[in-house]
Parts: structure tokens; sequence; C-alpha cells
């Protein structure tokens, strides 16, 4: 019993057809046949060689990639050139010393003192 389906019968019986049908063609006629494969290849090698050719646009793309990157890793990686201002060294040894400071244990007395003394008049008197 066979089990294959109608279409695939059909399909292989075609194909044996047309084999046996391309081996039995006469020299004339791959002759002809050989000759418009190669004008064919040749006619698409000479479209393509010319500005179009996508090798070429990888290429440029590939370059243009690799100069963008190159350049955003400069830029991003390269040390810093902003200098600091110059100040006092008695400055700079507060910024750095690691004890604490009163005037962070009593801040709000030095706010309050700073607003109270931007309420005083010329005089010395307040409001």
């Amino acid at each position: 019993m066979n089990t294959k389906d109608p279409e695939k019968l059909f399909l292989e019986k075609v194909q044996h057809l047309l084999d046996q049908g391309a081996k039995n063609l006469g020299s004339r006629t791959e002759r002809r046949l050989e000759e418009a494969r190669l004008d064919a290849l040749s006619a698409v090698e000479g479209k393509r060689s010319g500005f179009f050719l996508p090798r070429r646009w990888v290429l440029a793309g590939s370059f243009a990639m690799a100069t963008l990157v190159a350049a955003a890793l400069f830029f991003l990686l390269s040390p810093s050139t902003e200098t600091l201002p110059a100040g006092d060294l008695d400055e700079l040894e507060i910024i750095t010393s690691r004890e604490r400071l009163d005037i962070y244990q009593n801040l709000d007395f030095y706010r309050w003192l700073g607003s109270k003394e931007n309420r005083m008049r010329p005089n010395g008197k307040g409001l």
C-alpha cells in the first residue's frame, strides 16, 4: 500500500521527467544554455561594479562607526581639564581634615545669628 501523498507522487514524476529531458539535450542546446548563463553572469557583474556596491557601503559604515567609537571613548575617558580655584592653605586644611567641626554641631545657632545680623540697622539697633 502506497502511503505517499498524491501531490508528492506528482512532483516526483515531474522531477523524473525533467531530469530525463536535461540528460537528453542536444549539444547545440547545451551550448546555447551555457552562453545564456555566462551572458547573465557578466551582465550582473557589470551592474554591480560601481558606486552602489554594498561591499563599499559596509566598509564605509564600519569606518564611520569605528571613528565614532574612538571619538566617544576619547572624550568620555579623558581626564578632566577643569582646575579648582586657588584658595588659602587654611581653607584646604579645613576641607581635608577628618575631625568634626563645631560649626556643624551648632549650625542652627549660626543660622539664627546670621538672620539676626541681617535684621539689624546700620546704627546697631534692631527693627
